[in-house]
């Protein structure tokens, strides 16, 4: 039957339909039919659930439900029909109702033919108990109110499939631009935190004790959940062999809870997700195939049956294959990061914003001249009586995190720079700057902000950048650097030999210092000399670059002297003194005495006549190069020049101490060259000589 005024065309049919659905002039049929639908409105129902019964997904949502349950969804689904049959019914109010209907449906995972079926069920259950020769007109306008409402229905699914796309794309996103572990659980659970179907996410794993702990969440309701798990009897979770996040980390399959109401095995978690709304979850396994799980992704959801229709399993397939690349792609670069949990990371953050930071001081000390020229500003956190290190609670900070521990440590550095000059000690503080400052201006702007607050001369501020930090794709660093030098301050390449950036790195970006990071130092009985090697050839590197060389990490007198003997221009390290607080630091100085070293030529340390071995290889080397080779000293004779005599190699480097051996090295270098089986055997025998204490 068609509705339509005389004279219209089609394009006025959407507006004409409108009209004949909606207003006073049918309310005398509605009327009547209301108050048939409302004395065999239970009736129709049952009769319309056991149409749906004999729908397959349809079937098993109403297999999960609770009785109490169906019997809320029949009372709704009776409400909902009183709704389409009331005369004062208007297309805007219509509209809403139909699409937050589609979306309950689109959420618990009932596929859209089968709402559509559904839809003609409810039609069909209507006509078997109502008279349509009495209720025609009513019948009829009912069944074009039905179409409308399906069609707003499939609707609300289309948009929420355009918004998991947009989810994904934001994750996609995500996943190649963060640069840590934990701007990644807290930015993507963020992100899907603000999905509709989504009322709650976490990101979780083991602890060092095996213990599950989440490391992150979102949604309103997320935080009170697991605090009243937390406070619950036994600790439930810590107990998850039975949940959907205990099975996914032990089979590394996708697991579900459709109901927690009725799932036995989720007794110990019904009271808070009753509390939160949750009535549903999906626990992600985020493992590569065939591999094991590195975390557990839980979604829940506010609707029973959440996360299990097709669509919703791709949705979830294409996180899971985001976020395993992604963190796999980050432990690559920096290794597999400590679990820590939501409280603690909540609560360090906000130990940070407060007077909790606390940062340390390590003099650096030049060779040359023995005195403390710099310090290093290292953060310390206080969380009660604990005084956390930076390899503590960094796994734990976020981006804005690091923003904040940079623009409050350095302001921090500053005020003690300005109080040391007052006191009268003149010495420049160095800070490091994350990688997250190329790209983020508010590095920049906090930067040029404290060194205008503290009137801090530029060149008494050197930031350091770390080797091993990973610098955004996209990232200009060249010209991000370049505005930092434009303040006047100087800059740093921190732990230069702990990473893999590239000779270029170092070449190009504008560091007027290098430092050798602390392992490259690291002595052991028999690699002595190729650490000292290491550290003589990237001194020579930083030199011929104009750049200044420091060397952390030194620990004793000895590798202090021999380091010095390599020409290296400063260090730092426990040689010197331990990291220490502002105040001891200013006692410190007061009672320090300029580093006063031997005259090299004279020590008897093994490691300072390993230095100079390196320092008379270098000559022995130059030596040899200069020496003419056959084809030269040929190619003289034939043009009738007078022969060159070879030069004499260098004098042996250490008067008496087994000249035999010494001299063989030579013959080895001068018979079959430096990098032969024959001078690295005479050189092994040389200096298992020289190293003997």
């Amino acid at each position: 039957m068609t509705w339509r005024t005389s004279g219209t065309d089609d394009r006025d049919d959407d507006a004409d339909d409108t009209l004949h659905l909606y207003g006073p002039a049918w309310q005398p049929a509605l009327d009547r039919l209301a108050a048939e639908l409302r004395r065999s409105g239970r009736a129709i129902v049952d009769r319309f659930y056991a149409g749906l019964s004999t729908l397959p997904r349809s079937r098993q949502f109403l297999d999960v439900l609770s009785a109490d349950e169906l019997g809320n969804l029949k009372a709704h689904q009776l409400q909902n029909l009183l709704m389409l049959a009331t005369p004062d019914l208007t297309f805007e109010r219509h509209r809403a109702i139909a699409l937050h209907v589609g979306r309950v449906h689109a959420i618990v995972g009932l596929p859209a033919d089968e709402v559509i079926l559904g839809q003609e069920a409810l039609h069909v259950a209507v006509r078997r108990h109502v008279d349509s020769a009495v209720h025609g007109e009513a019948l009829a306008l009912l069944g074009r109110r039905l179409i409308r409402d399906i069609a707003w229905q499939i609707e609300s699914y289309l948009r929420l499939k355009g918004a998991r796309y947009e989810t994904v794309q934001q994750i996609t996103q995500l996943a190649w631009d963060v640069g840590s572990y934990t701007d990644l659980i807290v930015e993507v659970a963020q992100t899907l935190g603000a999905h509709d179907e989504i009322a709650g996410c976490s990101f979780g794993r083991p602890d060092g004790h095996g213990k599950f702990r989440f490391e992150s969440i979102a949604g309103a309701n997320t935080e009170s959940y697991f605090a009243a798990l937390e406070r619950s009897a036994g600790g439930p979770i810590n107990s998850m062999d039975a949940g959907p996040v205990g099975r996914a980390w032990r089979s590394a399959k996708i697991e579900r809870c459709v109901n927690f109401s009725t799932d036995p095995r989720m007794s110990p978690w019904r009271p808070a997700a009753r509390a939160a709304g949750f009535r549903s979850s999906v626990a992600i396994p985020l493992a590569e195939p065939g591999g094991r799980p590195v975390a557990v992704l839980t979604l829940h959801s506010a609707l029973p049956g959440g996360f299990v229709s097709d669509d919703q399993a791709n949705f979830l397939v294409q996180l899971q294959m985001l976020l395993v690349s992604a963190i796999r792609r980050m432990e690559n670069q920096d290794g597999i990061t400590r679990t820590v949990r939501y409280e603690t990371r909540r609560r360090w953050a906000e130990l940070l914003r407060s007077d909790a930071l606390e940062m340390h001081y390590q003099p650096v000390v030049d060779l040359k001249s023995g005195r403390v020229t710099k310090v290093e500003a290292l953060a310390r956190l206080r969380d009660g009586d604990r005084l956390l290190t930076p390899a503590v609670f960094f796994p734990a900070l976020s981006s804005d995190d690091f923003l904040e521990l940079y623009a409050r440590g350095l302001r921090q550095a500053l005020a003690q720079r300005a109080g040391w000059l007052r006191a009268g000690f003149d010495v420049g503080v160095s800070v490091n700057l994350p990688s997250g400052a190329f790209g983020d201006d508010r590095y920049f702007d906090a930067t040029q902000r404290a060194l205008s607050e503290y009137a801090c001369p530029s060149p008494g501020l050197t930031l350091e950048v770390l080797e091993t930090d990973e610098i955004a794709s996209g990232a200009n660093v060249l010209g991000e650097l370049a505005r930092f030098k434009g303040l006047g301050i100087r800059l740093a390449e921190d732990d230069l030999g702990s990473g893999h950036s590239s000779l270029t790195r170092l070449r190009e970006l504008p560091f007027d210092v290098i430092k050798i990071d602390r392992s490259i130092v690291t002595l052991a009985d028999d690699d002595a000399s190729d650490v000292l090697r290491f550290v003589y050839q990237l001194t020579r590197l930083g030199h011929s670059l104009g750049k200044q060389v420091i060397v952390e990490g030194v620990e004793n007198r000895e590798l202090l002297e021999a380091i010095a003997t390599l020409g290296v221009d400063a260090v730092q390290g426990y040689v010197i003194a331990r990291p220490m607080p502002a105040a001891d630091l200013e006692r410190w100085i007061a009672q320090y005495q300029p580093l006063s070293l031997p005259d090299h030529s004279g020590s008897h340390s093994p490691l300072v006549r390993l230095a100079r071995l390196l320092l008379w290889e270098e000559r022995l080397y130059l030596h040899l190069a200069g020496m003419a080779s056959p084809a030269r000293v040929g190619a003289d004779e034939m043009a009738g020049r007078p022969r060159r005599e070879p030069a004499l190699p260098p004098e042996l480097p250490f008067g008496s101490i087994d000249t035999a051996l010494q001299q063989a090295l030579v013959d080895a270098a001068l018979e079959h060259g430096m990098i032969s089986p024959e001078y690295g055997a005479a050189r092994r025998r040389l200096v298992g000589v020289l190293t003997r204490r």
